[in-house]
Protein backbone atom coordinates (compact mmCIF):
# COMPACT_ATOMS: atom_id res chain seq x y z
CA UNK A 1 0.00 0.00 0.00
CA UNK A 2 1.79 3.30 -1.57
CA UNK A 3 0.28 6.15 1.05
CA UNK A 4 3.25 7.89 0.72
CA UNK A 5 2.05 9.12 -2.09
CA UNK A 6 0.83 13.30 -2.12
CA UNK A 7 -2.44 12.81 -3.14
CA UNK A 8 -3.44 10.06 -0.86
CA UNK A 9 -2.28 11.91 2.13
CA UNK A 10 -4.27 14.96 0.91
CA UNK A 11 -7.36 12.80 -0.03
CA UNK A 12 -7.10 10.89 3.40
CA UNK A 13 -6.81 14.24 4.83
CA UNK A 14 -10.12 15.49 3.39
CA UNK A 15 -12.01 12.04 4.84
CA UNK A 16 -10.46 13.82 8.60
CA UNK A 17 -12.06 17.18 7.58
CA UNK A 18 -15.36 15.51 7.16
CA UNK A 19 -15.00 13.45 10.22
CA UNK A 20 -14.78 16.90 12.25
CA UNK A 21 -16.73 18.81 10.77
CA UNK A 22 -19.53 15.91 11.69
CA UNK A 23 -18.04 14.67 14.90
CA UNK A 24 -21.72 15.05 16.66
CA UNK A 25 -23.67 13.16 13.96
CA UNK A 26 -24.09 9.25 12.51
CA UNK A 27 -20.65 8.74 10.09
CA UNK A 28 -19.91 5.59 8.46
CA UNK A 29 -16.77 4.58 7.03
CA UNK A 30 -18.56 4.62 3.73
CA UNK A 31 -19.14 8.25 4.47
CA UNK A 32 -15.72 9.21 4.76
CA UNK A 33 -14.26 6.96 2.42
CA UNK A 34 -16.51 8.44 -0.69
CA UNK A 35 -15.06 12.04 0.43
CA UNK A 36 -11.42 10.43 -0.53
CA UNK A 37 -12.59 8.99 -3.18
CA UNK A 38 -11.30 5.59 -1.93
CA UNK A 39 -13.04 2.43 -2.28
CA UNK A 40 -14.21 0.76 1.20
CA UNK A 41 -12.10 -1.60 1.74
CA UNK A 42 -9.11 0.37 0.63
CA UNK A 43 -9.91 3.24 2.97
CA UNK A 44 -10.75 1.08 5.91
CA UNK A 45 -6.75 -0.48 5.52
CA UNK A 46 -5.45 3.16 4.94
CA UNK A 47 -6.85 4.45 8.18
CA UNK A 48 -5.89 1.84 10.03
CA UNK A 49 -2.32 2.22 8.07
CA UNK A 50 -1.99 5.61 9.15
CA UNK A 51 -4.00 6.11 12.39
CA UNK A 52 -2.71 2.89 14.23
CA UNK A 53 -6.65 2.19 14.85
CA UNK A 54 -9.68 1.10 13.13
CA UNK A 55 -12.02 4.09 12.18
CA UNK A 56 -14.70 3.52 14.62
CA UNK A 57 -12.08 3.75 17.51
CA UNK A 58 -10.55 6.98 16.38
CA UNK A 59 -14.58 8.12 16.45
CA UNK A 60 -14.89 7.42 19.49
CA UNK A 61 -12.27 9.06 21.02
CA UNK A 62 -12.19 11.93 18.95
CA UNK A 63 -15.94 12.40 20.38
CA UNK A 64 -14.86 11.79 23.94
CA UNK A 65 -11.61 14.00 23.57
CA UNK A 66 -13.92 16.88 22.55
CA UNK A 67 -16.04 16.10 24.94
CA UNK A 68 -13.52 16.11 27.80
CA UNK A 69 -11.60 19.57 26.13
CA UNK A 70 -15.26 21.22 27.08
CA UNK A 71 -15.67 19.91 30.15
CA UNK A 72 -12.03 21.63 31.45
CA UNK A 73 -12.73 24.89 29.36
CA UNK A 74 -16.56 25.20 30.44
CA UNK A 75 -16.31 23.54 34.24
CA UNK A 76 -19.67 23.88 36.13
CA UNK A 77 -21.20 25.70 33.85
CA UNK A 78 -22.07 23.19 31.12
CA UNK A 79 -24.42 20.49 32.14
CA UNK A 80 -23.65 16.90 31.61
CA UNK A 81 -26.87 16.14 29.42
CA UNK A 82 -26.62 18.71 27.22
CA UNK A 83 -22.36 17.85 26.44
CA UNK A 84 -24.37 14.41 25.62
CA UNK A 85 -26.82 15.59 23.05
CA UNK A 86 -24.09 17.73 21.62
CA UNK A 87 -21.28 14.34 21.14
CA UNK A 88 -24.56 12.56 19.40
CA UNK A 89 -25.73 10.93 22.46
CA UNK A 90 -29.74 9.96 23.01
CA UNK A 91 -29.07 10.11 26.73
CA UNK A 92 -26.48 11.06 29.78
CA UNK A 93 -25.85 7.76 30.96
CA UNK A 94 -24.90 6.36 27.21
CA UNK A 95 -22.91 9.25 27.37
CA UNK A 96 -21.52 8.52 30.31
CA UNK A 97 -20.98 4.95 30.02
CA UNK A 98 -19.05 5.59 26.03
CA UNK A 99 -16.43 8.39 28.11
CA UNK A 100 -15.57 6.22 31.29
CA UNK A 101 -15.03 3.34 28.68
CA UNK A 102 -12.53 5.72 27.32
CA UNK A 103 -11.26 7.73 29.98
CA UNK A 104 -11.67 5.20 33.04
CA UNK A 105 -13.74 7.88 34.73
CA UNK A 106 -17.10 9.26 34.66
CA UNK A 107 -17.40 12.90 32.76
CA UNK A 108 -18.16 14.39 36.60
CA UNK A 109 -15.33 12.63 37.90
CA UNK A 110 -13.08 13.69 34.79
CA UNK A 111 -14.16 17.64 35.52
CA UNK A 112 -12.67 17.66 38.95
CA UNK A 113 -9.26 16.21 37.83
CA UNK A 114 -8.95 16.03 34.13
CA UNK A 115 -5.12 15.90 33.57
CA UNK A 116 -4.46 12.66 35.48
CA UNK A 117 -6.08 10.68 32.23
CA UNK A 118 -5.65 13.59 30.23
CA UNK A 119 -2.44 11.17 28.09
CA UNK A 120 -5.45 9.15 26.63
CA UNK A 121 -6.90 11.73 24.61
CA UNK A 122 -7.16 10.89 20.94
CA UNK A 123 -5.38 13.86 19.00
CA UNK A 124 -6.74 14.91 15.32
CA UNK A 125 -4.33 13.70 12.49
CA UNK A 126 -3.07 16.08 10.71
CA UNK A 127 -0.14 16.98 7.63
CA UNK A 128 2.37 17.67 9.95
CA UNK A 129 2.21 14.58 12.06
CA UNK A 130 1.46 12.41 9.23
CA UNK A 131 4.48 13.99 7.59
CA UNK A 132 6.65 13.66 10.32
CA UNK A 133 5.89 10.42 11.42
CA UNK A 134 6.50 8.75 7.61
CA UNK A 135 9.67 10.38 7.85
CA UNK A 136 11.43 9.90 11.57
CA UNK A 137 9.29 6.80 13.53
CA UNK A 138 8.70 2.71 13.07
CA UNK A 139 5.20 3.34 13.89
CA UNK A 140 4.95 -0.06 15.26
CA UNK A 141 7.41 -0.62 17.92
CA UNK A 142 9.22 -3.76 19.42
CA UNK A 143 7.75 -5.02 22.89
CA UNK A 144 11.06 -5.97 24.51
CA UNK A 145 12.16 -6.78 28.20
CA UNK A 146 14.37 -4.36 29.41
CA UNK A 147 16.90 -5.87 32.28
CA UNK A 148 17.73 -3.09 35.00
CA UNK A 149 20.60 -0.75 34.24
CA UNK A 150 21.72 2.32 36.61
CA UNK A 151 22.10 5.51 34.85
CA UNK A 152 24.49 8.16 36.15
CA UNK A 153 24.32 11.99 35.33
CA UNK A 154 22.62 14.69 36.01
CA UNK A 155 19.01 15.64 36.60
CA UNK A 156 16.39 18.57 36.97
CA UNK A 157 13.07 18.69 37.26
CA UNK A 158 10.80 20.01 34.48
CA UNK A 159 6.81 20.89 33.57
CA UNK A 160 5.71 22.04 30.40
CA UNK A 161 6.78 25.61 30.53
CA UNK A 162 9.99 24.91 31.28
CA UNK A 163 10.76 21.25 29.17
CA UNK A 164 12.38 23.75 26.31
CA UNK A 165 15.64 24.07 28.83
CA UNK A 166 16.25 20.40 28.42
CA UNK A 167 19.08 20.57 26.08
CA UNK A 168 20.89 22.88 28.71
CA UNK A 169 20.71 19.89 30.69
CA UNK A 170 22.20 17.67 28.58
CA UNK A 171 25.07 20.58 28.03
CA UNK A 172 25.80 20.05 31.48
CA UNK A 173 25.84 16.30 31.18
CA UNK A 174 28.32 15.95 28.62
CA UNK A 175 31.09 18.55 30.40
CA UNK A 176 31.08 15.62 33.46
CA UNK A 177 30.90 12.30 31.07
CA UNK A 178 34.38 11.74 30.91
CA UNK A 179 34.93 12.32 34.12
CA UNK A 180 32.20 9.70 35.05
CA UNK A 181 33.52 5.96 35.38
CA UNK A 182 32.50 2.42 34.66
CA UNK A 183 30.91 3.82 31.71
CA UNK A 184 28.82 1.32 29.40
CA UNK A 185 28.40 1.70 25.77
CA UNK A 186 25.43 4.64 25.56
CA UNK A 187 23.33 7.16 26.74
CA UNK A 188 20.09 7.86 27.93
CA UNK A 189 17.43 10.70 28.68
CA UNK A 190 15.04 9.12 31.84
CA UNK A 191 11.47 10.33 32.37
CA UNK A 192 10.68 9.50 36.00
CA UNK A 193 8.73 10.33 38.58
CA UNK A 194 5.94 12.07 36.68
CA UNK A 195 3.04 13.85 38.46
CA UNK A 196 0.08 13.41 36.36
CA UNK A 197 -2.17 16.11 37.79
CA UNK A 198 0.11 19.05 36.72
CA UNK A 199 2.22 17.27 34.11
CA UNK A 200 6.40 17.54 35.42
CA UNK A 201 8.82 15.38 35.58
CA UNK A 202 12.39 14.80 36.43
CA UNK A 203 14.94 14.27 33.63
CA UNK A 204 18.09 12.43 33.76
CA UNK A 205 20.70 13.28 31.15
CA UNK A 206 23.02 10.21 31.37
CA UNK A 207 24.97 7.07 30.98
CA UNK A 208 24.73 3.50 31.83
CA UNK A 209 27.10 2.46 34.14
CA UNK A 210 28.94 -0.74 35.95
CA UNK A 211 28.31 0.72 39.70
CA UNK A 212 28.01 3.81 41.14
CA UNK A 213 31.39 4.63 43.00
CA UNK A 214 33.64 7.62 42.91
CA UNK A 215 30.54 10.06 40.62
CA UNK A 216 31.94 13.54 40.08
CA UNK A 217 29.97 16.01 41.98
CA UNK A 218 27.07 17.51 40.66
CA UNK A 219 26.08 13.80 39.52
CA UNK A 220 23.57 11.53 40.65
CA UNK A 221 22.45 7.76 40.07
CA UNK A 222 18.90 6.55 39.27
CA UNK A 223 18.56 2.69 38.91
CA UNK A 224 15.67 2.00 36.12
CA UNK A 225 14.01 -1.79 36.58
CA UNK A 226 13.74 -4.58 34.41
CA UNK A 227 10.27 -3.78 32.88
CA UNK A 228 8.31 -4.88 29.00
CA UNK A 229 9.04 -1.72 27.19
CA UNK A 230 7.09 -0.65 23.65
CA UNK A 231 10.32 0.57 21.58
CA UNK A 232 10.27 2.86 18.89
CA UNK A 233 12.80 4.09 16.10
CA UNK A 234 13.43 7.67 15.71
CA UNK A 235 15.31 8.54 12.15
CA UNK A 236 16.62 11.87 12.58
CA UNK A 237 15.87 14.59 9.93
CA UNK A 238 16.58 18.29 11.35
CA UNK A 239 19.38 19.69 13.49
CA UNK A 240 16.85 20.81 16.59
CA UNK A 241 16.79 17.14 17.86
CA UNK A 242 14.47 18.07 21.30
CA UNK A 243 12.25 19.94 18.79
CA UNK A 244 11.50 17.24 16.63
CA UNK A 245 11.05 14.69 19.04
CA UNK A 246 7.84 16.41 20.22
CA UNK A 247 5.54 15.41 17.34
CA UNK A 248 6.84 11.92 18.12
CA UNK A 249 6.16 11.60 21.99
CA UNK A 250 2.13 13.35 20.52
CA UNK A 251 2.14 10.53 18.21
CA UNK A 252 3.02 7.41 20.73
CA UNK A 253 1.10 8.66 23.78
CA UNK A 254 -2.30 10.32 21.98
CA UNK A 255 -2.29 8.24 19.12
CA UNK A 256 -0.65 4.79 19.29
CA UNK A 257 -1.07 4.05 23.14
CA UNK A 258 -4.63 5.02 23.17
CA UNK A 259 -5.45 2.31 20.74
CA UNK A 260 -2.77 -0.39 21.84
CA UNK A 261 -3.05 -3.37 23.44
CA UNK A 262 -0.88 -2.40 25.96
CA UNK A 263 -0.99 0.37 28.61
CA UNK A 264 1.46 2.82 29.84
CA UNK A 265 3.02 0.98 33.23
CA UNK A 266 4.52 2.58 36.15
CA UNK A 267 8.35 3.44 35.64
CA UNK A 268 10.52 5.21 33.48
CA UNK A 269 10.38 5.94 30.17
CA UNK A 270 13.54 6.83 27.77
CA UNK A 271 15.57 7.73 25.07
CA UNK A 272 18.49 5.18 24.49
CA UNK A 273 21.55 6.66 22.51
CA UNK A 274 23.61 4.33 20.69
CA UNK A 275 28.15 4.89 20.87
CA UNK A 276 28.47 7.19 18.38
CA UNK A 277 25.50 9.50 18.29
CA UNK A 278 25.23 12.76 17.12
CA UNK A 279 21.86 15.24 16.96
CA UNK A 280 21.79 15.55 12.90
CA UNK A 281 20.52 14.06 10.15
CA UNK A 282 21.50 10.59 9.35
CA UNK A 283 21.39 9.31 13.19
CA UNK A 284 19.11 7.22 14.66
CA UNK A 285 17.72 6.74 18.40
CA UNK A 286 15.17 4.83 20.53
CA UNK A 287 12.29 5.65 22.52
CA UNK A 288 11.79 2.99 25.10
CA UNK A 289 7.72 3.46 26.41
CA UNK A 290 7.00 0.62 29.45
CA UNK A 291 3.64 -1.10 29.00
CA UNK A 292 1.98 -3.97 30.38
CA UNK A 293 -1.09 -5.72 28.78
CA UNK A 294 -4.33 -4.04 29.19
CA UNK A 295 -6.44 -6.17 31.69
Amino acid sequence: MDFAQPSVIARFLQAIDFIEDHLPEPVALADAAKQAGFSLHYFSRLFRVLTGEPFGAYLRRRRMTVAAERLEAEGRGLRLVDLAFDCGYDSQEAFTRAFKSCFGVTPGAYRKGPRAVGMRRRRRIDAQTLSHLQEVLTMEPEIQEIDSFVVAGVRERFHEDTKSRIPELWNRFLALLPDIPHQRPGTFGLCVNANLEDGSFDYVAGVAVERVDRLPEGTIAESVPRQTYAVFRHQIRGHNLHAELQPTMRWIFGTWLPAAPFEYAAGPDFERYPPGFEPAPGHSLEIAIPVRKRA
